[in-house]
């Protein structure tokens, strides 16, 4: 299904997998699609978000984390009560593999609950991904550009993108009508 899918498309797909990695999701949500679009650097997808203050960091904040156990922040004050020296810990770790690596390495190996640490894609981001393919048809293109997929997820109806959209100085039509027009120019 992904082979239509252009190396940007691809790439919005790796760092929609990613934050819900480092979140705890074993989920990949409409709103991690969003941001996944929302971080690259081209014209379909990447600009039109970013020129209405829609950027990757604004969504990531609102991004739920998972309630899971180990999914959310490190407790400090529970650990020193147990015994655990968290800053001795933190400092240790951040000597040998860089500052913040405690929070930039997620468990890949049980996130995802397939042992592989592959978020799943729930309903709402299967079904954008299909409107995506059918936007690409409608506009008689045959690869699916990160422009079609953000038009995917605008045209989803779903609270977390409607909800990103209109916090922003734009409506889900108008960005609708600017995408559109850059994907015009890129075909």
């Amino acid at each position: 299904m992904f082979e239509r899918f252009t190396e940007e498309s691809r790439a919005a797909l790796v760092e929609a997998h990613d934050v819900a990695l480092e979140l705890g999701s074993h989920y990949l949500t409409a709103g991690h699609l969003l941001y996944g679009c929302a971080e690259l650097r081209e014209e379909t997808a990447g600009r039109p978000l970013r020129d209405v203050g829609i950027s990757g960091a604004v969504i990531r904040r609102l991004l739920p984390r998972s309630s899971e156990p180990g999914a959310g922040p490190i407790d400090a004050d529970t650990l020193r009560a147990v015994g655990i020296d968290y800053d001795g810990v933190r400092a240790a770790v951040e000597e040998t593999f860089g500052a913040g690596a405690l929070e930039a390495a997620p468990d890949r190996r049980t996130l995802g609950g397939r042992g592989r640490g592959k978020p799943r894609f729930d309903p709402e981001a299967k079904r954008a991904i299909e409107l995506a393919l059918r936007v690409a048809r409608e506009l008689h293109q045959s690869r699916i550009l990160p422009g079609h997929l953000l038009l995917g997820l605008l045209r989803l109806d779903d609270e977390f993108v409607t909800g990103v959209v209109d916090g922003s100085q734009t409506s889900i039509g108008v960005l609708s009508a600017t995408v559109l027009t850059q994907l015009s120019a890129a075909a």
